[in-house]
């Protein structure tokens, strides 16, 4: 098992009947996709430097799209930071020891063996390849396309998992999201080419499987059984069978709520009930919820309530970001993630990601829920549904569609251009059949937009591209009661907007910021940036449409992109003010607006009796100035109560942040030079 700390990565083995886990590596690295030769000798895995662990989150998605898997918008697309160093494939004796290079992956993925332990496998760009432990013939042995996707030229989607049998005659492989088996011609002199579509004869013969496709895929040590695994469950069927046996495996921990009871005394209250606000008053919270709410004098105080002063301060909602790719590292999970820590630190309480690229997030989900990692509550559409996904009918959209409803368990995703017309309206009526709220990619394409908000999508996500917007439009927004987010900081049509605050801001030399995220991540985002021109940015006039939308009675929401987490959603919504919104206006888009974007209002969004306590205290009054939100004292999730310049909590219990990894990172200032 490849696991993870405050160093880096290690790999370590343990009896499969439990014990004490032995440390097999001697370096700390970035380490993954591990795999036992068949004699059980040795060990083969893909891995990184050790200052990977910055970029883990990246690393993959980019290799393999370099390596022509021809993924969508959306593996490489948040941050604009490059990986420092290509992945390389490994092997090390399975007692420990010192490592073997057998040559760079070029994109592979998912290392294995057949019978044969001279050789590993992996799924690359080009097909199922393989090469020799020495690191010589690599070899291309076959490749399984699917139907065409949405690119330009079309291009057909390759297969994103290939397993080879134990004897090397067959291949597992999932197309697009559906399972096939594939004969393979022993001895094979050339590359082989195998479409999974259309009526002709395949140039091998192939047997399709699961129609709702799964992940981890693998066979049975004697080759008579596939495995895959789907949410919760598990699946292993015979070759010559039709079904599956299907195992349901549930793992549960405790929601963590913490105990106690705190008040808040003395603040200006905004409470996003209406228009309220209350000058001078009081917030009582026990546990993990609001229990009283009101003007100073007027609220029963318990007699064993902690009381933190805020005299003089503001406190608001906590911040819902309903467009946040804050992608944490893939594969190998670390035990505290910094995308989540500097959305935390900077007001961002709740977050939905429309299109988490994996179902990786998943994991951490459960992971903040439980309390083992410090963050916002994560929600999130899952993978998105793409053009490469196979959806082509009714059928297959109700095949695709089921994956969010019983393995992710998701009740939002995210439909990205997925086909013409017709096809996006069989995928809205699979996520109706399925409970599922769906939101959709703009794509620059007015005419698209339009005719998804008019077919029932009930969010519209990146900014409309044509402005400015007249009332027909802002009245089909609002009157069809569509979530429209912006997202401001990337908005087509001109320059982005980010630009624009990374050059009239100190973003390189904000120390809050460089606690939260790697110096040389902070260096790659601010060193280096295009300069425009103030006039050439056009958010402003898309903000105009936006306030135009609120004030016919439509819904903005606040979507910051992941593009500088944290302090870029302040950046979005000063954008969003600056379009002639009120600083409420620009307030209730980031908190009430987004939890009815999701359907979380019932909990989230306000301040009001019997809601989660997800609040921010403010120095200052962001009513008075929108750029006020930054100035934040703490942060309360869930009732827990958090200094915001550093993460230490301050209540129910009083701990600093531990130590994390990347504070070793920053440069050490020169010492002057000593005379002799």
């Amino acid at each position: 098992m490849s696991c993870w700390g405050v160093e880096g990565g290690q790999i370590k083995k343990v009896a499969a009947a439990g014990g004490t886990p032995q440390q097999l590596t001697n370096v700390a690295a970035y380490y993954s996709d591990l795999a036992w030769s068949p004699d059980g000798q040795k060990i083969v895995y893909v891995t990184g430097s050790h200052r990977d662990k910055v970029y883990s989150d990246l690393q993959m998605e980019l290799e393999h799209s370099r390596a022509g898997f021809g993924f969508e918008e959306g593996e490489g697309e948040v941050t604009g930071i490059d990986p420092t160093s290509v992945l390389d494939l490994r092997w090390i004796p399975a007692s420990g020891g010192g490592s073997t290079l057998i040559g760079p992956t070029q994109g592979g993925r998912y290392p294995h063996f057949t019978n044969d332990a001279s050789r590993v496998f992996m799924t690359t760009g080009e097909g199922l390849t393989s090469i020799r432990l020495d690191g010589y013939d690599r070899k291309v042995h076959l490749k399984m396309t699917g139907g065409a996707s949405g690119s330009i030229p079309p291009r057909p989607v390759g297969a994103s998992w290939m397993r080879v049998s134990p004897d090397g005659r067959r291949v597992f492989a999932d197309v697009q999201n559906k399972h096939y088996v594939a004969t393979i011609p022993v001895p094979m002199k050339q590359t082989l080419e195998v479409s999974v579509v259309g009526k002709g004869m395949a140039a091998l013969p192939f047997k399709k499987l699961s129609a709702e496709g799964g992940d981890y895929l693998s066979w049975s040590p004697d080759g008579k059984y596939v495995t895959w695994s789907w949410g919760n469950k598990f699946y292993r069927q015979a070759v010559d069978s039709d079904k599956p046996e299907v195992f349901e495996i549930n793992v549960e921990a405790p929601r963590y709520t913490p105990k106690g009871t705190v008040v808040l005394r003395g603040a200006k209250i905004i409470t996003m009930r209406g228009e309220e606000i209350i000058e001078r008053g009081d917030i009582v919270v026990t546990d993990n919820r609001i229990a009283a709410v009101g003007e100073t004098g007027r609220v029963a105080i318990p007699a064993n309530a902690k009381v933190v002063d805020v005299r003089g301060k503001t406190i608001m909602p906590g911040f819902v970001d309903v467009h946040s790719h804050m992608w944490p590292p893939r594969g190998v999970h670390q035990t505290q993630v910094w995308q989540y820590l500097a959305n935390l630190a900077y007001g961002v309480t709740t977050t939905r990601d429309p299109q988490s690229s994996t179902t990786d997030v998943f994991g951490y989900m459960d992971l903040a829920d439980a309390g083992e990692i410090i963050g916002p509550r994560i929600y999130t559409t899952g993978p998105g549904v793409f053009s490469t996904s196979g959806v082509t009918d009714r059928e297959s959209a109700m095949n695709y569609i089921k994956r969010y409803k019983e393995a992710y368990r998701t009740t939002t995703l995210k439909e990205y251009v997925v086909g013409d017309r017709k096809i996006r309206q069989f995928v809205i009526m699979a996520t109706r059949q399925n409970g599922i709220s769906p939101t959709t990619e703009g794509a620059l394409d007015m005419k698209l937009d339009l005719s998804q908000i008019i077919d029932g999508y009930s969010g519209s996500e990146h900014a409309l591209p044509i402005q400015p917007l007249y009332h027909d439009v802002v009245q089909l927004l609002a009157k069809t009661h569509t979530f429209y987010t912006p997202t401001l900081l990337v908005a087509y049509g001109a320059p982005w907007s980010e630009n624009y605050f990374y050059e009239t801001t100190d973003v390189h030399n904000d120390q809050k910021l460089r606690r939260f995220i790697p110096h040389e991540l902070v260096d790659a985002q601010t060193l280096r940036r295009q300069w425009f021109s103030a006039d050439e940015y056009g958010f402003k006039g898309i903000a105009e449409g936006a306030t135009k939308v609120v004030r016919a009675g439509g819904r903005v929401c606040l979507g910051g992109h992941g593009q500088l987490q944290g302090l870029g959603d302040h950046w979005e919504i000063w954008a969003l003010q600056s379009g002639g919104m009120t600083p409420f206006e620009a307030l209730r888009s980031a908190t009430i607006y987004g939890a009815e974007a999701i359907g979380l209002q019932q909990d989230l969004g306000s301040l009001e009796v019997g809601k989660l306590a997800d609040l921010l205290v403010m120095d200052r009054d962001p009513l008075a100035n929108i750029r006020n939100t930054n100035s934040l004292v703490y942060v309360m999730k869930n009732g827990e109560l958090f200094n915001a310049s550093t993460l230490d909590e301050v209540y129910p219990a009083e701990r600093k942040l531990e130590r994390m990894y990347w504070w070793d990172g920053e440069p050490k200032p020169e010492e002057p030079l000593k005379k002799n």
